[in-house]
């Protein structure tokens, strides 16, 4: 799995309609901008609630609402009687009481004139409103339409504004009746909606008001109707023109895919994860739109190589939900959409895992958008699967900063039928990590960092480290042995095992001098051996953390990736064994204070790169096994 730079530089700047998913206007939520609307508004002097004289069955939480009505309606000089406490608790935290207030008239409820109070010791710290001036509420226009048949009509103004039209023959079909609400006021019940407007056929409907630009108030039908991907809250006008929509339903992703626990379809089966992206490092999720397509990797196949992708085929999913048909007893072309939905999910896995751990925006990760404005942006991963241009392989390719890598999966041929190389994370995590070691060598601007013989050869052994650390668990031991690439090949792809036994892994620093150790892959084995001794090392004196995403540095796992991400930006360009090795235990000693210094020393030492170790590029490489004299005590 050789590091390959193509001589096509992909643009820079993709064009946004596609990079952000085309998102229908019917789905927008419609809030009028109110011109009195000045935010939180914090009092420097807490300001003394107004007295009132409670009764005897009035509890404190209910004096608190009755005081907030009292202050909100003079701030405003409208009555109180035009004031509703919404909701009102007592944080047992801080001890401030939150009173929530809607504003009414003639009864109904103004949806979006809606107030704030906080209160601290019978005093107001802050409060915020949006509430109609009295004279609005004077020019107020009375709600004519009563009956249930104009609730029926505002139900289809809604539906053929979601482009969902109901028929002439649909809205016979439905019926209303009116019930009490909690309040003590009066809903409308409609029922007998189609399916394809509500998922249970039913709605609820209520008279009300809505606020616009101009601190009018508008009469209308507010509509709550729940659909699969969408809980619709809405204000249909007498015109039938929607005036404010809201969605309950958050922007929801979810993936039907091996997770991370599960190395490939050997190993466990897809689960169906739903919104699996760390708000941290994707606070926006993974997906922009309807396809595998977001601000960290674009996912598509790519049957007849070549360097076209942003037309290639996508699955398509409007409701978030990538959830397709799997036979593993067929050809991987006839599962193409799990294959690219599983390449999307692993590579946004990889980003997020390296952002936590210090591979972010400022130092050069792959995103088209740079939240922090740090950073290069226009980078996202373009991930192919199903590759035309290759069998039995993979690569990646890491241009600077801003421009775009390129993940090569390929079909791979050992076995009948083919197998398809994205299902097997320690694959796609090798070649993504590839763009770390890249990126985070020499800096972002240059990519020939990792070009010289060695330290491609390291290259390729960060990659298989990181692939064994997202594999292990806390079922494995020291005495546990990891090969690559057992799915797709049958077999493992290196010469001998990832072990802590001499016996079965015997590679050692010398092992570069020898005639078959020239190779940036077998150099990697060494490599990776290396560290895979310094894995086990600081599990086995700090424990193992169950999931590396939590990030946990008292973990010996979670060191470890902490610390090979923070040498390798310590690190020289093109660095030499010992280099890469003096780069580890300085990100050691500033993570740790030195407190696992020896336990690295042994495991490298063990390895014969020990502190007389010498050797680079071109020279003989002379092993030693000896640390530290102060690591001879422990």
């Amino acid at each position: 799995m050789q590091v390959s730079i193509p001589s096509l530089i992909f643009a820079a700047t993709l064009a946004a309609t596609i990079a952000h998913g085309h998102v229908s206007s019917a789905t927008k939520p419609i809030q009028p901008q109110l011109k009195n609307n000045d935010g939180l508004i914090i009092h420097p002097e807490p300001i003394p609630l107004l007295a009132i004289t409670p009764n005897s069955a009035m509890d404190s939480v209910e004096y608190l609402g009755n005081a907030a009505v009292q202050f909100i309606s003079q701030m405003v000089s409208i009555p109180q009687e035009n004031v509703r406490v919404s909701h009102q608790f007592i944080d047992a935290f801080t001890g401030i009481t939150h009173v929530h207030l809607v504003q009414t008239f003639s009864s109904m409820d103004i949806s979006n004139s809606v107030a704030n109070v906080n209160i601290r010791n019978n005093k107001v710290i802050s409060s915020s409103h949006t509430f109609a001036p009295q004279m609005s509420l004077h020019k107020a226009a009375q709600f004519v339409k009563t009956s249930g048949d104009s609730a029926k009509e505002a139900l289809g103004a809604l539906a053929k504004h979601l482009d969902i039209p109901l028929t002439s023959s649909d809205l016979d079909q439905v019926t209303v009746f009116t019930v009490n609400n909690l309040l003590g006021g009066q809903q409308i019940s409609i029922e007998g909606i189609p399916t394809k407007l509500a998922l249970d056929g039913t709605a609820m409907a209520e008279r009300a008001y809505v606020q616009n630009e101009s601190e009018q108030l508008v009469p209308v039908w507010r509509i709550v109707v729940e659909q699969q991907d969408h809980w619709w809250n809405s204000y249909v006008d007498g015109s039938g023109k929607v005036v404010r929509l809201a969605d309950w339903y958050s922007q929801s992703e979810s993936y039907l895919v091996y997770p991370h626990n599960v190395l490939s379809p050997d190993d466990g089966q897809r689960r169906l994860l739903s919104n699996p992206a760390n708000h941290v490092a994707s606070p926006r999720g993974w997906a922009t739109g309807k396809y595998t397509i977001g601000n960290n990797v674009w996912a598509q196949s790519n049957p007849n190589g070549g360097s076209s992708w942003r037309l290639n085929h996508r699955p398509k999913s409007a409701s978030g939900k990538f959830s397709y048909p799997l036979d593993l007893t067929k050809e991987p072309a006839t599962y193409v959409d799990a294959s690219i939905t599983q390449l999307f999910y692993t590579n946004n896995l990889m980003h997020d895992l390296s952002f936590i751990y210090g591979f972010t925006e400022e130092a050069g990760n792959f995103q088209d958008i740079n939240y922090s404005g740090k950073g290069l942006a226009n980078d996202s991963v373009i991930a192919n699967t199903q590759d035309g241009s290759g069998t039995d392989n993979a690569n990646f390719a890491t241009p600077p900063d801003g421009q775009h890598p390129r993940m090569r999966m390929y079909i791979w041929t050992q076995t009948t039928p083919s197998r398809d190389s994205s299902l097997e994370q320690d694959i796609v995590a090798h070649e993504y990590t590839h763009g770390i070691s890249n990126r985070l060598t020499g800096g972002a601007a240059n990519s020939d960092c990792l070009s010289a013989n060695e330290s491609g050869g390291m290259g390729e052994g960060w990659s298989d480290a990181v692939a064994n650390l997202l594999r292990l668990n806390t079922s494995h031991t020291p005495a546990t042995d990891l090969i690559l690439g057992d799915y797709v090949y049958r077999k493992n792809i290196r010469k001998y095992p990832y072990s802590t036994s001499i016996t079965t892994n015997p590679s050692t620093y010398q092992f570069l001098d020898r005639p078959d150790y020239k190779e940036v892959h077998s150099i990697g084995e060494v490599w990776a051996e290396m560290l895979y001794e310094a894995t086990w090392a600081l599990i086995t004196k700090n424990g193992m953390a169950e999931s590396l995403f939590a990030r946990d540095l008292t973990k010996g796992n979670s060191i470890m990736l902490q610390i090979l991400l923070d040498g390798m930006k310590l690190q020289p360009c093109n660095p030499s064994f010992v280099d890469a090795r003096n780069a580890i235990l300085q990100a050691e000693s500033n993570l740790t204070s030195g407190s696992n210094r020896c336990v690295l020393w042994k495991a490298f030492a063990k390895r014969g790169l020990g502190v007389n170790a010498a050797g680079k590029d071109g020279t003989t490489h002379t092993e030693d096994f000896s640390v530290p004299a102060e690591c001879l005590k422990i």
